[in-house]
């Protein structure tokens, strides 16, 4: 009877991370928080800008979302194996939530007092910072795809952070020159805003919209990899 020799079992791929049950858990925790988070502030805000006067319910609602988003980019940035990348942009994400939720509440005030070019400033910076909170947010999607090898997702990184400043962030700069030059003419920007989104056609209010979706549509699809990469590290 032939021997047999029995074969080593193969080495781990040491391109691919290795993370323990509990950080999988983590990072999917931390995904879906940042979702839901980044979706609910992005709504209310939207709300906040398009109403005469900011609703009541609308500021612990965008209270809560900030703190998910906090909470969220906590989770991910505390998960430390999948790269130097990925660290950085967990750090990049924390500090983006934070300066957020710093500013949001001269946001708050800009909507009392729109005429105010103090608080006008301070509100312009916060709707700058929600749209670097979702780059950052894309881009920290793409860190774990390009750690998980994952071509495709990464691609789809670059096609939103390129239609986020082409679509939003230039034009965003441009309204934010002439809403500071409105405030020194004791003027409200905020009414200026509504008469042209109220005259935008739908096209290109969707068009303005579409790095929101990609954005969000990024976040939900790494945390639907990082619960599958979870799933395989139970079995």
């Amino acid at each position: 009877m032939d021997n047999v020799t029995p074969t080593a079992p193969s080495p781990p791929d040491a391109s691919r991370p290795s993370l323990t049950i509990r950080d999988w858990v983590k990072v999917v925790r931390g995904f879906y928080f940042v979702f839901f988070g980044g979706i609910t502030l992005v709504v209310f805000v939207a709300e906040m800008l398009m109403t005469v006067a900011p609703r009541s319910f609308s500021l612990p609602l965008c209270g809560g979302s900030l703190l998910a988003l906090t909470v969220g980019a906590w989770q991910l940035a505390r998960v430390r194996g999948l790269g130097a990348e990925w660290v950085i942009q967990g750090r990049v994400l924390l500090v983006s939530v934070t300066a957020t939720a710093y500013l949001f509440p001269f946001f708050w005030f800009w909507r009392q007092v729109p005429r105010n070019l103090y608080f006008c400033c301070h509100g312009l910076f916060f709707l700058m910072m929600v749209l670097l909170l979702l780059m950052a947010l894309s881009v920290s999607s793409g860190a774990l795809a390009r750690a998980l090898g994952r071509r495709g997702l990464t691609w789809q990184m670059v096609l939103c952070l390129l239609s986020a400043m082409v679509i939003q962030v230039v034009p965003f700069v441009g309204w934010a020159g002439v809403s500071v030059a409105a405030a020194l003419r004791g003027e409200d920007p905020v009414v200026m805003l509504q008469v042209v989104l109220a005259h935008m056609h739908p096209f290109r209010a969707t068009l303005w919209l579409l790095p929101f979706t990609l954005s969000l549509s990024l976040v939900w699809t790494a945390k639907d990899i990082a619960l599958e990469q979870l799933l395989v590290a139970k079995q």
